[in-house]
């Protein structure tokens, strides 16, 4: 994965929280939301500490 793709994955994710949160509020399903964007933002994160700046 290039880093151009992983840093836009994660400002989609981070843009996909932000919505949620600010459409759900603090319901039980906007936390879910939250949560899953967030374990998708620390993925990408180790994904890229993990490998480095290749791509």
């Amino acid at each position: 994965m290039s880093n151009q793709t992983r840093w836009t994955l994660v400002g989609v994710l981070i843009a996909v929280n932000v919505g949620v949160n600010t459409i759900l509020g603090d319901g039980w399903l906007g936390i879910a939301a939250s949560a899953a964007t967030g374990v998708g933002v620390i993925a990408l994160l180790i994904d890229y500490l993990v490998r480095g700046r290749e791509g």
